[in-house]
């Protein structure tokens, strides 16, 4: 019975390696090399979140800036973007960011005036006259200068982007002068230099979240708001209002952001790639947020029901002139305004 068993064994064993040879399971050679499989055990991703749509200046250039970092450093460091608010919204962004939860965010700069008040600087109205002064200034040192300041935070300040020049759109009623946005409630930003330019025509700013914008026109719980043409047609703003006044008063833009820790966990290799990426998707965003907002401004006067009125040069002045006190209180309450004269000095006058 003991021979009987172990050659049973033998004989079992002897079959098992025979079938294992036959069918490649013993001595096999490596697996054919596949392209896609490559650095996959090295790869680092960055997770990306943005507030807006991906048909806008921002939107756009996150997803160039995607494309250029995969090709940058050939796919081993890829980002996922993620718009409209899918991820994180305006409000617990910077948050999210500091705690880790996020590589990646791009806010607008106002609502970073929060945590870094000399930021509000950009909010000044009637600052900017082109598009050229703003990309001297959030391009060069003045630029740097700003984004250094986020320092204390912990957080990499990589680059601004530009969204374009904001203008005022209405539910009810037609904002011909300044003197039509008195008494209305007008959605801002939370920036105290915004809130105090609508205050110095008697409007009353209401700080929301961006992504609450269009229910709450609609709800008629704001009256009025002031935004770029990209956002108001990509987001639907015109949907629920029927009037805009092309004002041009401000600047909407935003700072490209990432979590100094993980900036730091980094290989310098690929810093210096990211920043190379940076750098180009920057060039290329300024110049599509010029394009893209004249191309919307056109979808937008095409809208039926949706009245856009240009504001005279005249009126402009006037409108420019009431809103001077708004430089005062910038001046009064924040300690350093040398990014003040520097901008000047920039700026046509």
């Amino acid at each position: 019975m003991k021979k009987f068993i172990i050659g049973t064994i033998t004989t079992v064993l002897l079959l098992t390696i025979a079938i294992g040879v036959q069918q490649g399971l013993l001595f096999a050679n490596p697996l054919p090399y596949d392209d896609e499989q490559k650095g996959l055990d090295t790869q680092i991703t960055i997770h990306l979140s943005h507030v807006v749509a991906e048909n806008t200046p921002k939107g756009q250039a996150a997803s160039k800036f995607a494309e250029l970092v995969e090709e940058k450093t050939n796919g081993e460091v890829k980002v996922h973007v993620y718009p409209n608010s899918s991820l994180f919204n305006d409000e617990n962004e910077f948050q999210a960011l500091q705690n880790g939860e996020v590589e990646m965010i791009i806010p607008t700069f106002s609502k970073m005036t929060t945590y870094v008040p000399n930021w509000q600087v950009l909010d000044l109205p009637y600052l900017f006259n082109t598009d050229e002064e703003v990309h001297e200034v959030l391009t060069g040192s003045i630029g740097e200068q700003l984004l250094n300041e986020l320092e204390p935070f912990q957080i990499k300040g990589l680059s601004f982007w530009h969204n374009g020049f904001k203008h005022l759109t209405s539910v009810d009623y037609p904002i011909h002068t300044f003197e039509d946005l008195k008494g209305l409630r007008v959605r801002t930003m939370p920036s105290k230099t915004l809130e105090r330019q609508f205050e110095a025509v008697g409007a009353t700013p209401i700080p929301i979240s961006f992504s609450e914008v269009f229910t709450d026109l609609e709800s008629h719980a704001i009256d009025a708001q002031e935004n770029t043409a990209s956002n108001i047609y990509s987001k639907g703003f015109y949907k629920v209002q029927k009037h805009m006044t092309l004002t041009k008063h401000g600047i909407l833009g935003y700072a490209v952001l990432m979590n100094e820790n993980f900036w730091k966990s980094l290989p310098v290799k690929f810093q210096k790639q990211i920043m190379e990426a940076m750098k180009e998707t920057t060039d290329w965003q300024f110049e599509q947020a010029v394009m893209m907002n004249d191309k919307d401004l056109r979808k937008l006067e095409q809208q039926e029901g949706f009245e856009i009125f240009t504001m005279s040069s005249e009126e402009r002045q006037r409108f420019k002139e009431k809103l001077a006190p708004v430089y005062d209180f910038y001046k009064t309450n924040i300690q350093n305004d040398d990014v003040l004269s520097r901008i000047e000095k920039i700026v046509s006058p």
